[in-house]
């Protein structure tokens, strides 16, 4: 910042003191930031196997993994083939015998790659991240505070417990990109552009995910020297759903910053998670058992949906068009959720209906013997 002083020390009334803007360019980090190419931690093989189970199309081997095409198509379509593959989950913070949710890379690709199970946020996003690396996207980490308000209720951000990615998935361009690929119930279904007001649509036309700039609450930072406005130095993640009836709420899901964040960033906070530091502020996670996993829609859900968007053109088939619906399990009951429709399909009165039932619903298999594990905690079932 360049100052204009008088001889007497003070900012003459000629050359007001001023903040030098850079103004932000739609699509872009601050300052036009570039993201420089990453070296993944998986290898050429662990890609190869990664491919394979979230059924990335056309005829992968360990040499052709290589030939990856990078772009903002295939981007949004791991994204999606990644939900549908695995689970938001929090499953092994009960039945563990350490309660523990491993985030390190090594545990990760054997959970998810291997064992077809799934994490949370930061076990979702930092396998992603590795892989797409592995793929060629440049990318990197940052982090988010979840509002746990109410809608209507003024916001009320945790600290960093949301982990996000940023990505600049076109060659030769800083354009960049909001990824999630956490799986939850109102999470990113697709890449969302990084800029103010853009948006993007969810699991179905019934909801859409907006980025707003927006000032931190109670911030001190100011755009200028006498503005009395708070600076805007995060973004704001809202999702926004219609019913049936045409009504519209939406919901501020969480406070973004660009920051980079790294493996021990997550990890210090993961262990707030698991050990149940933050329960007393988002209970969430040590109260319940939650799960949550996308689905294709069928064909004849398909054309219903596209029936209530109205002058609609048919859709093309593809992937990256077909919607999605979402399997949610709160505790002791699953839930279906295809865009304003949502059915129970099951309540578990026992553990053993549920580790059925997340076997049946979610592909999550947890050994009988683990049960104990869950004994005490206040989100065990009926035991034997």
């Amino acid at each position: 910042m360049v100052l204009a002083i008088d001889i007497n020390g003070d900012c003459s009334d000629r050359h007001r003191c001023k903040q030098s803007e850079v103004l932000p360019v739609d699509g872009q980090l601050r300052e036009g930031l570039w993201i420089k190419t990453v070296p993944s931690a998986y290898d050429e093989t662990q890609v190869f196997r990664y491919l394979c189970r979230i059924g990335f199309p056309g005829n992968w081997s360990v040499d052709s993994v290589k030939d990856f095409k990078v772009d903002l198509d295939n981007l949004a379509l791991l994204m999606r083939l990644h939900i549908v593959a695995f689970a938001f989950e929090n499953t092994a913070m009960h039945y563990a015998k350490d309660h523990a949710m491993d985030i390190s890379l090594p545990g990760l690709y054997q959970r998810l790659v291997i064992e077809g199970k799934g994490s949370h946020c930061f076990g979702m996003n930092t396998l992603f991240l590795q892989m797409i690396r592995a793929l060629g996207y440049r990318a990197y980490s940052g982090s988010g505070r979840l509002n746990t308000a109410a809608p209507e209720a003024p916001p009320t951000f945790i600290t960093f417990t949301h982990q996000v990615l940023f990505v600049q998935p076109v060659q030769y361009s800083n354009t960049t990109y909001v990824v999630d690929v956490s799986g939850g119930g109102s999470g990113l279904t697709r890449p969302l552009l990084l800029k103010h007001g853009a948006k993007v649509v969810g699991a179905t036309p019934s909801e859409w995910h907006t980025l707003v700039k927006a000032a931190r609450y109670g911030s001190s930072l100011s755009p200028s020297f006498d503005s009395k406005e708070s600076a805007d130095v995060e973004w704001h993640l809202i999702i926004s759903r219609t019913s049936d009836d045409g009504t519209i709420t939406s919901k501020l899901l969480c406070s973004i910053i660009e920051t980079e964040f790294f493996a021990m960033d997550y990890e210090c906070s993961n262990i707030s998670i698991y050990t149940g530091a933050w329960a007393e502020k988002e209970p969430l996670f040590m109260h319940n058992v939650v799960c949550s996993k996308s689905f294709w829609l069928c064909d004849e859900e398909m054309e219903r949906e596209v029936a209530q968007m109205g002058g609609v053109p048919r859709w093309d088939g593809s992937l990256n068009a077909r919607f999605l619906g979402r399997l949610g399990m709160l505790n002791n009951e699953v839930k279906r959720h295809v865009g304003t429709r949502s059915e129970t399909l099951r309540i578990f009165r026992n553990e053993l209906q549920r580790i059925d039932g997340l076997r049946e619903f979610f592909g999550i298999e947890v050994p009988l013997v683990d049960m104990e594990n869950i004994r005490g905690r206040l989100a065990a079932l009926e035991l034997p």
